[in-house]
């Protein structure tokens, strides 16, 4: 079937990585931050992946009806070439198509919707070939992975889809949690008790960080709004490192967040008091840092009356 060959709306060309010439775009797509599983390396047989989270960037690269004699391996080592010299290793690579390349999957990972594209699959052909490259920096690395084939939905002329992954710190602060004083007095008259994350200390110690200061605020404005209320701070660890270390670090973040609501707040200290259970009283799994990250937490339990 006949294609435009001009690009595609809104598409250009990665500021790193340039087309191959004379070749247009027919789907784009970018985002600011997301996750993208690329197939790495093979590793007894079986297939391994990396998922790097970062800025990501895909494009469909056609060649037009003129160039219907170019090769995959043409346009491919063109690409591994202008990569490598610029300081990229290539972790994998395959030839030949979908069935002697390391993984059939490696081919099947894509809908036309992740390169904006709707209709007939473009990795439907033959003469298939993918690679994937990255660029090591202190920063974070850089992926480019390469889909090349002769393609059925551009009459058997070549295609290449390139995804580029750079990746990169998430911009954070954009969803906001409720810990207000009202929040707390609320979870506290239902549950008892209310699990604070904004209260951060310097990794194995109980000094704490600037960054607390607004939640600790927000405590010290529970107690002043609620004058018969009297706490229990007690301070979590997650599995990491010795049990005894690990009890007495809690046990000293509990008592120094006592004596900062004191110190910088005014508050009553026989309001208050304090326990450490280390990592006894865990709420997820330590076995993977999401987990660890849930259970390092102070308490804060509403005392008999």
């Amino acid at each position: 079937m006949a294609q435009a060959q001009e690009d595609v709306e809104g598409a250009e060309d990665h500021p790193m990585i340039s087309r191959y010439e004379g070749f247009y775009i027919d789907g784009y797509r970018h985002t600011d931050y997301d996750r993208v599983e690329l197939p790495a390396e093979m590793e007894d047989g079986e297939l391994q992946t990396v998922a790097p989270e970062g800025e990501v960037t895909r494009i469909l690269y056609v060649a037009p009806e003129e160039m219907d004699n170019l090769s995959v391996l043409q346009v491919v080592r063109n690409y591994q070439i202008a990569l490598q010299d610029a300081g990229f290793e290539i972790m994998l690579e395959g030839f030949g198509g979908m069935d002697e390349l390391p993984c059939r999957s490696i081919y099947t990972q894509h809908s036309p919707g992740d390169f904006g594209l709707s209709g007939r699959n473009p990795w439907n052909g033959r003469d298939g070939s993918y690679f994937l490259a990255r660029l090591p920096g202190a920063e974070g690395d850089i992926y480019v992975s390469a889909h090349t084939i002769l393609s059925d939905r551009y009459d058997g002329r070549v295609i290449t889809g390139l995804q580029i992954v750079e990746e990169q710190p998430l911009q954070t602060g954009m969803v906001q949690v409720d810990i207000s004083a009202a929040a707390m007095a609320r979870d506290l008259e239902e549950a008892g008790r209310v699990m604070i994350y904004g209260i951060h200390f310097d990794t194995g110690e109980a000094t704490i960080q600037e960054e607390s200061s607004s939640t600790l605020s927000e405590i010290a404005d529970l107690l002043e709004q609620n004058p018969d209320l009297n706490l229990g701070v007690v301070g979590h660890t997650d599995a990491t490192g010795e049990v005894d270390f690990n009890m007495d670090l809690s046990t000293r973040r509990a008592e120094a967040v006592v004596d900062y609501l004191v110190s910088e707040h005014g508050v009553d200290s026989g309001r208050l008091a304090t326990s450490g259970l280390g990592p006894w009283a865990p709420v997820a799994s330590n076995e993977d840092e999401d987990g660890r990250a849930r259970n390092r937490r102070v308490e804060l339990i509403k005392s008999p009356e």
